[in-house]
């Protein structure tokens, strides 16, 4: 599922719909896909694991302004959801702003080994959590960009999630005993672009990811190769 652009989905619906999904699938790769002006508060979220989902793959690809959120993780009653990835993407100025929903909703059954790394996620809306959970398991944020609303600042509303060595601003921090809490550096304090997602010299970001196991993944969003040093979020660049 590769190189799609979605405008304005669900607007008519009062169901749950995401942008692009699947509903019980495995091995499923979704790339280079554009999703914005979701519509509604429920689901209505850029991208899902839903259902029994397995070893689906989500990179390369960038959310914004969608009212329902960048992604869901949602296990579907008594089905395996098992071994799914989701990094290498951006999100700007997504929301949802109706519990138990965020940014990123980790909800529904508990899932195994689902791992969500190297994304960079921006809201400009003090009103969204960047991300929340209502009590599932098995979920791991590694290496991401949190960047909340300047000012008042948007909360991770998770206690249960694994969270390892993420770098958040405006935005307080779980538990993330590797947490870097510092701004950025991103080339714009107001992205509205991918671009504005570089880094800038001096960010705190730069070489301070960790080497993960990819699934073949050899350059960033951006197209920057993957290195023995690795930044933290989405762009590997070198911060020229």
């Amino acid at each position: 599922m590769e190189r799609n652009y979605v405008d304005g989905f669900n607007m008519r619906s009062a169901g749950y719909n995401a942008g692009i999904w699947a509903w019980n699938s495995d091995d499923v790769l979704y790339q280079y896909n554009e999703v914005t002006g979701g519509h509604g508060t429920r689901d209505s979220m850029a991208f899902d694991f839903d259902g029994g989902n397995n070893r689906n793959v989500y990179r390369y690809n960038y959310s914004h302004d969608n009212e329902g959120g960048f992604l869901l993780v949602c296990n579907g009653a008594g089905m395996t959801t098992r071994g799914n990835r989701f990094h290498d993407n951006v999100s700007i100025n997504d929301r949802n702003t109706t519990d138990p929903y965020a940014v990123i909703s980790v909800v529904c059954n508990p899932s195994t080994d689902t791992r969500i790394y190297r994304n960079t996620v921006v809201t400009d809306r003090a009103d969204t959590a960047l991300v929340s959970n209502n009590g599932q398991t098995g979920t791991t944020f590694e290496d991401n960009v949190f960047v909340g609303a300047a000012g008042a600042g948007s909360p991770i509303e998770d206690t249960i999630s694994t969270y390892r060595n993420n770098l958040y601003w405006h935005t307080a921090q779980p538990r993330d005993p590797e947490a870097v809490n510092a701004d950025p550096l991103l080339r714009s304090a107001a992205p509205r672009t991918p671009d504005d997602l570089r880094l800038r010299p001096g960010s705190p970001a730069l070489a301070a990811g960790s080497v993960t196991e990819d699934d073949g993944t050899r350059h960033d969003y951006f197209g920057n190769p993957l290195t023995a040093t690795r930044n933290i979020g989405a762009d590997q660049g070198s911060g020229k």
